[in-house]
Parts: C-alpha cells; structure tokens; sequence
C-alpha cells in the first residue's frame, strides 16, 4: 500500500510523515523487531505511561525507516487496519472469550489448511495493538486472489480487558462468523458482573451471520461447529477432527488446575497471598493459557517465570497480575521496565544494574524482590550483606522492596526437617532485619527532600513451596510459592486432580515372528511371534529414549504395554500382544493410568523433568469440565 493511501486512512487522527509514494509492507510498533525492509516500514510511535515511540524515531531513521505515525498512533493503527478489512470480502472468523481462543484458533488453522489459504493472529495478538498488526496481513489480499488456487479465510482473536474497547475490535475484524470460548473471571475488576463482561465480549458480533459456542467449551465442539457453518460435511469433519485429536497430544485440564489450587489454598489462611510458578512454559503445560486460568480463577496475587521473554510474552497475552522475574538478565532490563514486570535482585551488581535501569527510565519506586541465601547455596543475599543492602536501598529512591524471600532446598523430605526449619529460621532473622533496617533508616530520615526511600506497601516475605505449603504451613509468613503442585503432586498424601495427560495414537500395527529384532541398534530381540504397534511419539516430543527396550510402557486399551526397541527421533514400538490394538487407538503415555510419578521413579529423575520435556512441537489441548 501506498503512504499516500495510508494517509488518507488516517485521517486527522494522527501525523504521518513520509513521501506518498513510498510503498508500505510493514507496520511496526515495537522498534526493537524491525525486520529486514526498513525502506517499506511504518513505524506508529505509541505513547504509554511508561514509554514514549517517538524516542526511538533517530535510531529508526539510522536504520532507514522512512515512514513514521506520531500523536493518536493506536487510533490511527487500527483506522488504518479497518481499511485493509474493508477492501477484503471474504470469510472471517472472529473468536473472543476468556480462555482458549488461541488454541481454537490454530485447530481450527490445522483443520482448515488443506482448503483454504488461512490468514490468521500471530500467537496471542488479540489486543487494541495486536489485533489491527493482525489484520493487516489482509492488506493486498483481494488483489493477490487470483494468483491463489484456494480461498482465503482469516482468523482473529480478541481480547478486551475493560468496557468499551470490543466495539473498536469489531470494526477491525467485522467477522463474519463469530466463535465464543470460555468466558471466566479473568478482569472482572473491570466489569460490574460477569453478565456486563459477557455483554461486552458479544459486541465483536453484532454484523455476523453466524455465532457458535458449545457450552461445554470443548475446543473439538467449538471447531467442528465451525466446519458445519463453512459447509462441511459430518463424514469429513470427523475424520479430519480424528486425524487432528489422536495424534500425539498434551491435554491439559484447566479445572483440574483451578481445583488443585484451590486444595493448597486452603491450606493458607485468607490474608496470605499466593504466587504461581509459570516459568518453563509453565513447567510444559503452556504458560499463556495457564496463567490466564490462573487470573481468571481469582485464587492468585501473583505469577513467578525465569528470564523476561517468559513475562513479556505472558503480558502481550493480556496477563495484567504481578509477574515476578526470577533470573532478569543485564540486557533485558529495558523489557522488564517497559512491561511492568519486578525483577528479583540476588546481588550487590544486580541491585546496582536495576537501579541504574530504573534511574535510566526516570521511574520512582518501582518493586524488586531481595533474594536470600538461607542455605541453597544458589543465588541470594547472606546476613552479613544486609548492613550494605540496607545503605543502598534507603539512599536512593529508584526502587522499594516488594518481597523478602528464599528457597527451600529440602521441603519435600523428612530427612531434611531439620535443615528446612533452620533455613526458616536463618531467612526470618534476614528478612526481618532487612524490613527493620529500612523502617529504621526511614524514621531517622530529615527534611522533605530527603533521599530516604520511602516504601509505599509493607514487605512480604515469603519462603514455602509446593512441598512447604503442605508440610510448613505454620511459616506461610505473607505469602507462598505453588509450582509443581498445580499439576497434581501431594508432598503430603492428599489425592489432587491430574491436570496434564499425554496422548498419542497407534499408526500400524504388524506381527512381528520369534527371532527377529525391533529398532535401532537391534538391541530388542523377540523369544516368540508378538504384536508390535508403532506410535508417533519420541525422544524429540520429550518420550525418553531411556524408556527403551522395556524401560517404559504406554497404556492401551486398559492393558500396560512395554515399549520394544529403542525410542526413535520421532516414533517408538511397543508390545501390544493380548490387547487387540488396532490403529487409531488412544494410546496414554503419562496421566490417570500411568501416574508421573512413576515414570519419574523409572528414569531416576523427578516429576518436573518429565513434564518440562514434553517438546513444544506436542500439540497442547485445553478444557474445562
């Protein structure tokens, strides 16, 4: 599209600089993802409370970006993202709600691809911002259809956080054929009741001629309604949904990880607060979902992930709770400030590196976490370094401490009682002179202009784990830390819902005679005929290779079958003799049948490493019961 055309989209909303015939294939409002034809860029210099676009116009230019948007450039984004809308005429499918709708959306990609040409939202971009970048992937398209053998259909998301922003959503998308996920409680501080919120949500389809919702929120329900509304017929879409949902799949139970929050929950009292671990993709469940169960579910203060990719990328997915940043690295303290995510200081040049960034953005108070080194010996602060800590952090105003905590490097076994407790104890004496250190210093503080911090929310501390909660609950202090027990693990024998299972399918299945052998390396050798199945899971979807040559068994049709040969790339054999298998039968990996625990045990590791090693190429399915 032309500058000059861009222009005339606009409108007075916003000032376009540029020359009319420069030739535009590229938006951009994030200068740090500036691509690789500078000369045919748009850049829309966004102002926010924290940041300003126009900042980055020099450097941009530097770089030969030609082309700038600056004063209403949201507004003037999604007049011209409207535009491109209005020039396409066909199929578009608007999907809203409070969970799901990215995964809706690429089944429903996955389905659709053999057909149509599917235009559709980059990972979870259903924002003001993201959901106009979305639609100009629609710019050119009328004019390209007759170069294309199938027909295009396009798929956006979108998400509102308050009243009134689904009506600017909906005459950028205008979707023909409406799809409406799970609606929960996710910004209900927004909404005066989950009614007005629902009302909301339901504006994107006031001009569509079709609306679906399975009130079951069932994703396979949601899309197949969808393929009977583009005309398909019940023979295909089964096929086509059985292909789709029995090949090698993690299902994720978002009720089962509400409830199971809800168990460690009442294990607190009401005043303690919770944060949840969602670092490492939510230890391989999927952390933008998860977090937004988590959110919606009202039960969290807090989410906790590693490095801030994990934070930002949880943030442009429309998370709006506290995001804890566990190891914030030097470089990416721009992304942390500018996505309002609170970095953990663990050392005197980690403190001296985020105020310094803190300072650099010209930003007061902002909250940090103090690590403690209570006896893990990895990251963290000793008791004879609180003297310092204490000087630095009253004589600058830059940062104020949110949170004072540790690890626990034992808490899930008895032996270790006895150091857990003296761990407690050392991290109470730290975080306690630490909160009184900056108390004292700011009583002692003279004059208006004092450099004294002052702190704007009393300090929690907070210590206990998955395994602390059930075990220590008398030292919760102000708050907790859930991880691996959102999955289902008891450190304490209480029976928790299974929330992931791993599912695969049988491709083949042949009869194998006495003496031959099975796999790589020829290390299974047969004693008698036995029926041997093939499934499309290995080591590179996270199937251990150790499960080889009966290390491991799968579960099918209610029979435990071992697994024969060694574990390939992309595949595994296992013994299905007795069971009746057929192709296409389910096949479980690890869930009800076969507890993780226990493949843990076999592989000699722990719960965390199994499921944190189901690859990210295993397709992730997640339902509410």
């Amino acid at each position: 599209m032309k500058l000059k055309e861009i222009r005339q989209a606009i409108g007075s909303l916003a000032e376009v600089s540029g020359d009319d015939e420069l030739e535009i294939r590229h938006l951009l409002t994030d200068s740090r993802q500036l691509g690789a034809e500078p000369g045919k860029t748009l850049f829309f210099a966004i102002h926010t409370a924290t940041n300003d676009g126009a900042r980055y116009i020099p450097e941009l230019r530097e770089k030969g970006v030609q082309a700038f948007v600056k004063g209403d450039a949201v507004a003037a984004l999604q007049a011209l993202a409207a535009h491109v809308r209005e020039q396409f005429h066909g199929t578009v499918i608007g999907i809203t709600g409070s969970n799901g709708k990215t995964v809706v959306k690429e089944w429903l990609y996955q389905l659709l691809k053999d057909d149509y040409t599917v235009i559709r939202s980059p990972k979870s971009y259903n924002s003001q911002i993201g959901v106009p970048l979305s639609v100009w992937q629609l710019e050119g398209v009328e004019s390209r259809k007759s170069k294309v053998e199938r027909p295009v259909l396009a798929i956006f998301e979108a998400g509102i956080s308050q009243p009134g922003e689904m009506e600017k959503l909906e005459r950028i998308i205008r979707p023909t054929i409406g799809v409406i996920t799970y609606i929960g409680h996710e910004h209900d501080e927004n909404f005066a009741s989950l009614e007005q919120k629902r009302a909301e949500k339901m504006k994107l389809f006031v001009h569509s001629q079709k609306v679906i919702e399975d009130p079951t929120h069932q994703n396979v329900r949601t899309c197949a309604a969808v393929m009977r509304a583009l005309g398909y017929d019940e023979e295909t879409i089964n096929t086509r949904i059985l292909h789709q949902t029995h090949e090698t799949v993690l299902k994720v139970n978002l009720s089962a990880l509400v409830d199971n929050v809800r168990y460690f929950r009442s294990k607190l009292k009401p005043t303690t607060k919770l944060t949840c671990m969602v670092k490492a993709f939510a230890y391989g469940a999927g952390s933008v979902e998860v977090s937004k169960a988590l959110q919606a579910s009202g039960l969290v203060d807090y989410l906790a992930v590693a490095v801030a990719d994990e934070g930002v990328e949880l943030r442009r997915a429309g998370i709006t709770l506290p995001i804890i940043i566990m190891d914030p690295e030097v470089a990416a303290m721009d992304l942390i400030l500018e996505n309002n995510l609170e970095p953990n200081v663990y050392s005197h040049q980690s403190l001296k590196t985020v105020i310094a960034a803190v300072e650099a953005k010209g930003l007061e108070y902002y909250p940090i976490h103090i690590k403690i080194d209570s006896g893990m010996h990895r990251l963290g602060f000793y008791q004879e370094d609180l003297p310092w800590l204490i000087d630095r952090l009253t004589h600058q105003k830059a940062v104020r401490v949110a949170s004072v905590f540790s690890h626990l490097a034992g808490s899930d076994e008895p032996q270790f009682d006895d150091f857990t407790l003296s761990q407690i104890r050392y991290f109470d004496d730290c975080a306690e002179e630490l909160k009184k250190g900056l108390m004292d210093e700011r009583l002692e503080a003279k004059g208006e202009h004092s450099p004294i911090t002052v702190s704007h929310s009393p300090i929690l501390k907070h210590i206990l784990n998955s395994a602390g909660i059930e075990r220590f609950s008398d030292y919760q202090f102000d708050m907790c830390r859930l991880g691996i027990g959102l999955y289902g693990f008891s450190f304490a024998g209480a029976k928790l819902r299974n929330v992931c299972t791993l599912e695969t399918t049988i491709l083949s299945v042949k009869t194998v005679k006495a003496g031959e052998t099975i796999g790589y390396g020829r290390h299974t050798k047969l004693d008698e005929d036995r029926t041997i199945a093939v499934i499309p899971i290995g080591y590179a979807d996270g199937f251990d290779r150790r499960f080889s040559n009966y290390g491991g068994e799968v579960w099918v049709r209610g029979k435990r079958c071992p697994v024969v040969g060694n574990v390939c790339m992309d595949q595994a054999m296992v013994d299905v003799t007795g069971a009746d298998a057929r192709p296409g039968d389910l096949v479980e990996v690890f869930g009800e049948h076969l507890p993780l625990e226990e493949l843990a045990d076999k592989l000699g590791t722990i719960t965390y490493e199994i499921l944190t090693s189901v690859s990210r190429r295993v397709q992730r399915l997640y339902f509410y019961e």
